[in-house]
């Protein structure tokens, strides 16, 4: 059998033992709650680690190989509570929202996939939200980066993808940030030296 349930309540667990956990959850496929109540030196960073590992903000391929499977760290560490009544742009209601996400997905069939693509769709797409979680994590931000991520040929489905599920406001900060990444892949001298011959 595989553990699914792991209860260190009152464990005087800090933040050390935060990083620890976390960097032995990265490929858990298994463990669905960890009860981390009552460990009150764990702080900010911490619960930093903690959304991290469950939706890592520092690329779309790391937010995709983040935990799908837990869905659980304990009250105080995105619970349900903390879900619903922690201030929105609080860390607690972020590692809430991402923990939900995973919930919403748990028993379906593939779930890191899908779990994994709403995370990319509901953060990495979202320049609000992706600014507010690179902060929360200590990532640096830069929009041109994301989506020199994406291959061109696929740049069509997300941006639509992005205006359908965030509109217009966020479809032209998405076009402001992807037009870096086309003209990095356009062979500029050839284009030049084709337009001369064209016109000559």
């Amino acid at each position: 059998t595989t553990l699914q349930d792991l209860h260190l309540r009152e464990n005087n667990i800090d933040d050390e033992g935060v990083e620890i956990l976390v960097n032995a959850l990265r490929n858990n496929t298994s463990l669905t709650r960890l009860s981390l109540d009552a460990n009150e030196k764990i702080s900010k960073k911490g619960i930093g680690l903690m959304l991290r590992l469950v939706n890592d903000i520092s690329s779309i391929k790391s937010t995709l190989q983040s935990n799908h499977t837990l869905i659980m760290f304990g009250r105080g560490f995105g619970d349900m509570q903390d879900y619903y009544d922690a201030p929105e742009n609080s860390i607690r209601h972020k590692l809430g929202t991402a923990l939900e996400i995973n919930r919403m997905w748990m028993g379906k069939q593939d779930i890191a996939a899908e779990a994994g693509k709403e995370k990319v769709i509901s953060t990495q797409l979202n320049s609000k939200e992706r600014t507010l979680l690179c902060y929360l994590q200590e990532v640096d931000i830069c929009n041109e980066a994301l989506y020199s991520e994406i291959n061109p040929l696929h740049l069509p489905e997300v941006l639509a993808i992005v205006g359908r599920h965030h509109g217009q406001s966020e479809l032209y900060v998405a076009l402001i940030s992807s037009i870096a990444g086309l003209f990095s892949t356009v062979n500029r001298k050839k284009f030049l030296q084709d337009r001369v011959s064209y016109h000559t």
